[in-house]
C-alpha cells in the first residue's frame, strides 16, 4: 500500500491511498471461505456451494467491505505515526467514480490540520467577580423559615389565616375517601371568612377549585390514579386544626441549627444565616464569572478554521440528510463550539488539567454524600457508599458529566488565576439582571 498526502490548502490536506491486490487478496479469500460455510443458495447444500459462484455474488461487496477495513487501519495508523492533529475525521474525497473491479484501488480522503493559536489572558477590560451578597430581607426570610421548621405545632379551635386543617375529603357521588391537608393561606380571603373562620373539628365544607387562590393547587394535591377527586365538588371534613408556633431565638435554637459553632445572640445568629445564604450563591457567581471568560476567549482568540471542510464534516455527521443551505443558518453557531473545543483542548494543554479514575471517584462519592444529605438522609457507611458509586460510574452518561464537571472546575481555577478580574458585591437581584442580560 503506498500513502501520499498531498497539500490542497494550508489547512487542508489530501491522503491519497492506493490498494494493491495483495493488500487485501487474502482477507477476501478468507471472507469468501466464511461466506460458502454459511450460504444457502438453492440447488446446492449447505457449505457445497462453488467458490466460483460466491464469488461471483459476493465478491465485490466483500472487497469493499475488506478495503475499507484496511484503509481505516492505515490512514489512523499515518495520522498517528507522523503525528498530524486533524480537525474532527478524515473525509471521503470524492474524485470520480471508484472501480472496484480493478486490482489496484485508489482511494482519497480529506484532511483539516487543527490551527495553531496563542490564548491571550489578559483582557483589555478586567471582567467582574460578582459575589451576591444576602440582603435583609433574605436574611430574615431565612430566620422565619427556621423558626417555623424547628417550631411546634399547637391545636386550634378554629382555623386561622396562617394554620393547616386536615381531614377527609369525598364527592357527593362516591364513597372513595382520601386523607388530605390544605394550608389556609391557599383559600380566597372571601371563602375563608365565610366558611372556614367559624369552622371547628368535625365541621364539613364544600370546595372546589374555585375556592383557591389558585386554580391549579387543590389538582396538585392528587395524583392521576386519583382521578375522581380532581376538578370535581368536594365534601371536606375537618378532623384537625393546627398551627406551626414559631421557634423562639434563642440559644437552645442556635444550638440545634448550628451544633458545632457556639452562638451566643441574634446578631451572631443572623450573621450566621447570611453567610449560608451566601455560599449557596458561590456556584452561580462561578458559573457567571466561566460564562465570561469563555465569551473573551472565543472574541478574542483568533483561529483560522477551514470553514468549507466543517460544512461537510456537519453533513457527513448527520443522521439525516440535510444541504449546506440549512446548516448555514446555524453556522456561526457550530464554529463557536468548534472554537471552544480548541481553546478548551489547549487550556487542559497548557496548564497540564489531569482527570485520573480516582478523581472521578472521589468527585462521585462527594456527590452522593451531598445529595444525600440534601434529602436528610444519613452519610451512609463506606460499603454502601463505594456500592452507590459503583452504580453511578457504571452509567456512561452519568460518567462523562462528572468528567466534563471536574475539567470545568479545573479550568475556572485557571481563569481565577490567570484572567484579571476585579470583585463585585451585588444583592441578588442585580446579579440575575447581570447574569441574564450578557449570558440568556
Amino acid at each position: 500500500m503506498k500513502i501520499i498526502e498531498k497539500k490542497s490548502k494550508s489547512s487542508t490536506s489530501i491522503i491519497d491511498l492506493i490498494i494493491e491486490k495483495k493488500d487485501y487478496l487474502e482477507k477476501v479469500d478468507i471472507s469468501l471461505k466464511d461466506y460458502r460455510k454459511k450460504a444457502n443458495i438453492p440447488g446446492f447444500r449447505k457449505g457445497n456451494v462453488p467458490v466460483g459462484l460466491i464469488k461471483k455474488q459476493y465478491g465485490t461487496a466483500i472487497k469493499v467491505e475488506e478495503v475499507n477495513r484496511i484503509v481505516q487501519k492505515e490512514i489512523s495508523k499515518y495520522i498517528s505515526d507522523n503525528n498530524i492533529s486533524i480537525l474532527g475525521s478524515p473525509l471521503p474525497f470524492e474524485d470520480g467514480e471508484i472501480d472496484w473491479t480493478k486490482d489496484e484501488i485508489n482511494l482519497k480522503f480529506e484532511i483539516a490540520y487543527k490551527p495553531n493559536f496563542k490564548l491571550n489572558y489578559k483582557p483589555k477590560k478586567t471582567l467582574t467577580y460578582f459575589t451576591v451578597e444576602a440582603d435583609n430581607e433574605m436574611i430574615n426570610n431565612q430566620v422565619e423559615s427556621i423558626q417555623n421548621q424547628y417550631g411546634k405545632l399547637i391545636s386550634l379551635q378554629s382555623p386561622e389565616k396562617e394554620s393547616t386543617i386536615s381531614g377527609n375529603v369525598k364527592t357527593a357521588e362516591s364513597k372513595k375517601q382520601k386523607n388530605l391537608s390544605l394550608d389556609t393561606q391557599k383559600f380566597k380571603k372571601a371563602f375563608f371568612s365565610k366558611y372556614l373562620s367559624s369552622a371547628k373539628v368535625g365541621s364539613l365544607i364544600n370546595i372546589n377549585t374555585k375556592s383557591f387562590n389558585e386554580d391549579k393547587y387543590l389538582s396538585s394535591l392528587f395524583n392521576i390514579e386519583e382521578k375522581d377527586f380532581i376538578n370535581k365538588d368536594l365534601i371536606f371534613q375537618i378532623n384537625e386544626i393546627t398551627k406551626r408556633e414559631k421557634a423562639i431565638l434563642d440559644k437552645e435554637l442556635y444550638k440545634k441549627v448550628y451544633k458545632n459553632d457556639e452562638i451566643k445572640n441574634q446578631k451572631q445568629f443572623k450573621n450566621k444565616v447570611k453567610s449560608d445564604i451566601e455560599k449557596q450563591f458561590i456556584n452561580q457567581s462561578d458559573q457567571k464569572f466561566f460564562n465570561d471568560c469563555v465569551e473573551f476567549l472565543i472574541s478574542n482568540t483568533k483561529i483560522d478554521l477551514p470553514e468549507k471542510f466543517i460544512k461537510k464534516l456537519i453533513i457527513a455527521n448527520q443522521k439525516e440528510k440535510i444541504s449546506e443551505n440549512e446548516i448555514d443558518k446555524d453556522f456561526s453557531q457550530s464554529l463557536r463550539g468548534i472554537k471552544y473545543q480548541l481553546i478548551e483542548s489547549k487550556l487542559i494543554e497548557e496548564n497540564e488539567i489531569d482527570i485520573n479514575p480516582d478523581a472521578v471517584k472521589s468527585y462521585a462519592k462527594e456527590m452522593v454524600i451531598k445529595q444525600m444529605a440534601m434529602y436528610g438522609q444519613n452519610q451512609p457507611d463506606d460499603e454502601q457508599l463505594n456500592s452507590i458509586v459503583q452504580r453511578v460510574m457504571s452509567n456512561e452518561d452519568e460518567l462523562k458529566r462528572m468528567y466534563s464537571m471536574l475539567i470545568n472546575e479545573k479550568i475556572l481555577y485557571v481563569f481565577k488565576n490567570k484572567i484579571s478580574k476585579k470583585d463585585s458585591k451585588v444583592d441578588y437581584k442585580k446579579f440575575i439582571e447581570t447574569a441574564y442580560d450578557k449570558n440568556d
